[in-house]
C-alpha cells in the first residue's frame, strides 16, 4: 500500500492540532438509558455525525459471534451491556479520526484502497485476486463489501495520523543514553541449578497422605464434559480428488491457457547511453558513417555495466527495460540502429541484434500441469457452489437431509474436551458455542483454513464426573512428591547462598558436592545472550548491582528447579546507542500521543450516545 504523500509543512503539524483542541468549546454530553429502539435511526451522534443503528447493530452482532465462540456456554447476556459499550466505543473513535483527519487534509484515494484489498492473500485464488472469494469471506464474516471498504478507508485515513505522530514524537538526548545503557549492560554471572527429580526416590508418601489430598481437593478431579459432534466437510483437496477430465476439455482449457505455457519473446540490443540529445545524434550520425558500435560505446556510454561489453544488454523481455527504451526496442528490426530515445536515465542510441520469437509449448509437454490446473479450477469453482449450498441448506434442514440432498458425507468426531488439540481450534470452539452446545442447533459453515469448510451439530455428551480415588491417586503421589522434593532443593539452595553471603566458602562447598552439584560457568552477557535459559537471564538482571564483591542469591527457575545465581560484575557499554533502539522509543511515544489525541477529541467533541445500560 503506498498512502499519500504527507505534505512537508504538516510535519509536527498534529502537535499543534492537539494544542489547538485545548481551546475548543464543545460541550460533552451523554446521554444514557436512551431506548436503544426509539424512533431515531441514531445510536450515536458525533459532533453532528450520525452513527446509524444499521452500522452499530453490524458491527456489534460480528463482535458478539467472534465472542461467543470464543467463550462458548461462559457467554452470558451479561455480556452483552459490556460488548454494546465496547462497539460503541470503537465506532465513536474511529469517527473522531475521520473527522481529525478531514481536517487535517488526509484522504485516501480509491486506487490505495483496492491496492490494499487486491494484496490480501486471504482473497487470492491461484496467485490472484478474486472478487468470488472476496464477496464469500466478507459475508461468511458478516460484511457487505460496502462496509468493509468503508471501514478500511477509515483505518487508512487513521495510519496517515499515526504517521504523521511519528514525525511530531521524540526523544530526548539524556532519555536515549540512559535506556541504551540499561539495554546494553552486560552482566558477569555463574549459577547452580537444582533438580528435585534428583531426590524422588529418596521421598515416600504414605496412602493417607494420598487419601487425606483428594479428600480435601475433591474438586480438582473431574473429568470435563466431553461431546462427539457430527460433521459435514468441504475441501478443496477432497473435491479435486473426484473431478474427472477428459482429453477434449483439457485440449479446449489449453486454447483458454496458451499464453500461460508460452515463453515471452526476447530481443538482444546493445546500446550507447549519453547525458544530452545533441551528443546522441551526433554518435548516430557517426554510427551512419560506418563507425562501430562497440568503440564508441566504449568511448561514450555512460552506462558502466554494459560500455566496457559493446553496450551489449543480452536478451530481455517485455517490462525489464524501462517503457520508452523498450517500446522502442520491440518495435526496431534486426540490424537497425534508433534515433535518441529519452528515459530517465538520459539518452539512448540503441542497436538491436537478434529475436528469439516466443515458442508456445505444446499440449503433451504441458499436459500434467494443464491437469493440475484445470482439476484446482474446477474444484475451486465448485468448492464455492457447494459452500452456498450447504450455508442454505443447514441453515433449515439437518445434517443428514443436507449430506443425503448434495451427496455428502457426514462424519462423526471422536468425544472430545473443549481443550483437546484433537480438532482445529476453530471447530472446537464452534461445537462448544451455545448456540450448538445448549440450543442444539446447526453450526454457521465455518473455514477451518484455506480452501476447508465445515458445518457441525451436536450429537452426544457425556457430561462432567467426579473421578473416583483410585483413577487418580498415582497423579495425587507424583504432585506430593514433587511438591516434597522441590521443598528439599529449595532449602538446600538456601543453605548454600547463606553461607556462600557469609564467606563461607568451604561449607558451601562441601554442601555442594555432598549433592552433586556444579557450577554452570557462563561468564559475561547482555539481556539478549543465548548462553543461558532466557528465564535465568532476565532474574540475573533482575538482581541489585554488586557494590564490592560478589552477589549470591537464590531463586525459583520452575515447579522442579531451584537456582543458586553468583553475580560476579557489571558493566555499562560504550558504544552509541542504535537506530532501531531510537525507533522503537519513537514508537511507544506516538503511541502515546495517539493516545492522547483520542482522549482530547473526546473531551473537546459533542458526542450524544443513545443506547441502552
Amino acid at each position: 500500500m503506498i498512502l499519500n504523500s504527507i505534505k512537508q509543512n504538516s510535519k509536527g503539524l498534529v502537535t499543534y492540532v492537539i494544542v489547538g483542541l485545548i481551546s475548543l468549546t464543545f460541550i460533552v454530553t451523554a446521554l444514557y438509558g436512551i431506548d436503544f429502539s426509539g424512533s431515531s435511526n441514531a445510536v450515536a451522534i458525533v459532533n453532528d455525525d450520525e452513527i446509524s443503528k444499521d452500522a452499530f447493530l453490524s458491527e456489534f452482532n460480528n463482535n458478539k459471534r467472534r465472542l461467543q465462540e470464543k467463550l462458548a456456554e461462559k457467554y452470558t447476556p451479561e455480556y452483552d451491556n459490556a460488548l454494546k459499550q465496547s462497539t460503541i466505543n470503537t465506532m465513536i473513535d474511529r469517527r473522531l479520526l475521520g473527522q481529525l483527519a478531514n481536517e487535517l487534509g488526509h484522504a485516501t484515494i480509491n486506487e490505495e484502497l483496492q491496492v490494499l484489498i487486491r494484496s490480501n492473500d486471504i482473497f487470492k485464488v491461484d496467485g490472484k485476486f478474486s472478487l468470488e472469494a472476496y464477496k464469500r469471506i466478507l459475508r461468511l464474516n458478516g460484511y457487505n463489501n460496502t462496509q468493509y471498504e468503508a471501514i478500511k478507508l477509515d483505518e487508512l485515513n487513521q495510519a496517515q495520523i499515526k504517521y504523521n505522530l511519528l514525525d511530531s514524537a521524540f526523544v530526548t538526548p539524556s532519555a536515549l543514553k540512559k535506556i541504551h545503557e540499561l539495554n546494553s549492560q552486560q552482566r558477569q554471572f555463574n549459577y547452580l541449578k537444582l533438580s528435585a527429580d534428583q531426590y524422588t526416590s529418596k521421598v515416600k508418601v504414605d496412602e493417607k497422605s494420598v487419601r487425606g489430598y483428594y479428600d480435601k481437593q475433591t474438586k480438582l478431579f473431574f473429568e470435563p464434559q466431553k461431546i462427539k459432534v457430527d460433521f459435514i466437510e468441504l475441501s478443496l483437496n477432497k473435491i479435486a480428488k473426484d473431478i474427472e477430465v477428459d482429453d477434449d476439455k483439457l485440449f479446449n482449457f489449453y486454447e483458454d491457457e496458451k499464453e500461460r505455457f508460452t515463453t515471452e519473446e526476447e530481443r538482444q540490443a546493445q546500446h550507447i547511453l549519453v547525458k544530452s540529445e545533441q551528443q546522441a545524434s551526433e554518435i548516430v550520425d557517426l554510427l551512419k558513417q560506418g563507425g562501430d558500435f562497440e568503440k564508441l560505446a566504449a568511448q561514450y556510454s555512460q552506462d558502466d555495466d554494459s560500455k566496457d561489453n559493446g553496450g551489449g544488454l543480452g536478451f530481455f523481455t517485455l517490462g525489464v527495460m524501462m517503457p520508452e527504451f523498450e517500446a522502442k526496442v520491440f518495435s526496431m528490426q534486426v540490424g537497425e540502429v534508433s534515433a535518441p530515445v529519452k528515459t530517465e536515465f538520459g539518452y539512448h542510441v540503441i542497436k538491436l541484434n537478434d529475436i528469439q520469437a516466443g515458442i508456445v509449448k505444446s499440449f503433451d509437454t504441458v499436459r500434467t500441469d494443464l491437469v493440475k490446473l484445470y482439476t484446482q479450477r474446477a474444484a475451486q469453482k465448485l468448492l464455492y457452489s457447494l459452500t452456498e449450498q450447504l450455508t442454505n441448506l443447514t441453515y433449515e434442514a439437518s445434517l443428514e437431509e443436507a449430506a443425503d440432498q448434495m451427496s455428502l458425507k457426514l462424519d462423526s468426531s471422536e468425544f472430545f474436551t473443549r481443550d483437546s488439540t484433537q480438532y482445529e481450534a476453530k471447530f472446537i470452539a464452534t461445537a462448544y458455542s451455545n448456540a450448538v452446545l445448549n440450543e442444539g442447533l446447526n453450526s454457521e459453515l465455518i473455514e477451518l483454513s484455506k480452501d476447508k469448510f465445515v458445518v457441525l451439530r451436536v450429537k452426544d455428551k457425556l457430561a462432567q464426573r467426579q473421578k473416583l480415588f483410585d483413577e487418580v491417586k498415582g497423579e495425587i503421589n507424583t504432585h506430593l512428591t514433587t511438591l516434597l522434593t522441590k521443598t528439599f532443593v529449595d532449602k538446600v539452595a538456601n543453605k548454600i547462598s547463606d553461607l556462600l553471603k557469609k564467606g563461607d566458602a568451604k561449607s558451601a562447598q562441601v554442601l555442594i558436592d555432598k549433592n552433586q552439584l556444579k557450577w554452570q560457568k557462563v561468564g559475561w552477557i547482555r539481556r539478549d545472550s543465548k548462553k543461558a535459559n532466557a528465564v535465568i537471564i532476565n532474574k540475573v538482571f533482575a538482581l541489585p548491582k554488586p557494590n564490592s564483591g560478589t552477589v549470591y542469591s537464590t531463586q525459583s527457575l520452575d515447579k522442579r528447579h531451584a537456582l543458586v545465581l553468583q553475580l560476579s560484575a557489571v558493566k555499562a557499554s560504550n558504544d552509541m546507542p542504535s537506530a532501531p533502539l531510537e525507533s522503537t522509543l519513537l514508537s511507544f511515544e506516538s503511541d502515546e500521543m495517539f493516545k492522547s489525541i483520542l482522549a482530547t477529541l473526546r473531551q473537546n467533541s459533542d458526542i450524544q450516545e443513545f443506547i441502552e445500560r
